[in-house]
């Protein structure tokens, strides 16, 4: 017998309509297409407004902050240290303290530490004009924790068990003179961010060290 739609009855019309629709294959085609039409849609650029790039600036300089703080401690402390034993303010009861302290003060700045490895590897400013000076900032920052910050505590605990080296006197002063000059650079690009965002954004926080050799 012929194909007859008129011929056939009319709930068999909706039933054979009905079945396109129904079948496994076109749900997930339909789905896929909406998944990647969404896709799409998020990742086309937005304007970034200026009270969005202050609020990603500041959190970029709060972590900053945050993974730096138990280096930007330990480096003051160490030097502080020093100091103190220049002066011949160090008791024998600090002197047993010593080697411990300085060992965890050198842990604070070194690659073993989980806040100096989360501001090595899990740092990303917002990619604006603003956020270019902080990424440089940061970049400084890196540089004057895990090269010049972790170079001259070594020096200074050299220097407690040979007092007047003048090799690691030498470093030590060349480090300090890097660690300062440092700090210059990375306040520079963190006062052109904050400029270009109308002073609103928070400080950075690093040691201003003196020179002890």
């Amino acid at each position: 017998m012929d194909y007859a739609p008129g011929a056939m009855p009319a709930s068999s019309l909706v039933a054979n309509k009905a079945v396109w629709y129904r079948r496994p294959w076109l749900l997930v085609t339909v789905v896929v297409a909406v998944m990647i039409g969404v896709s799409v849609l998020s990742d086309l650029p937005h304007h970034i407004t200026p009270a969005e790039d202050v609020s990603a600036q500041n959190a970029s300089i709060d972590q900053i902050n945050t993974d730096l703080a138990p280096c930007n401690y330990a480096v003051k402390e160490v030097y502080s240290f020093y100091q103190m034993q220049l002066k011949g303010q160090i008791t024998a009861a600090d002197r047993a303290l010593l080697p411990k302290q300085l060992n965890d003060d050198q842990t604070a700045c070194s690659f073993t530490s989980g806040s100096i490895y989360d501001l090595t590897n899990n740092f990303q400013a917002l990619d604006t004009k603003a956020g270019k000076y902080i990424d440089d900032m940061h970049t400084v920052i890196v540089t004057w924790v895990t090269s010049d910050a972790l170079a001259a505590i070594q020096a200074i605990m050299y220097l407690f068990q040979h007092p007047g080296d003048a090799a690691k006197l030498k470093v030590l002063h060349e480090r300090t003179n890097a660690l300062n000059s440092e700090r210059l650079s990375a306040l520079a690009d963190w006062s052109r961010a904050n400029s270009l965002l109308g002073g609103k954004l928070k400080h950075p926080k690093l040691a201003i060290l003196p020179n002890v050799a």
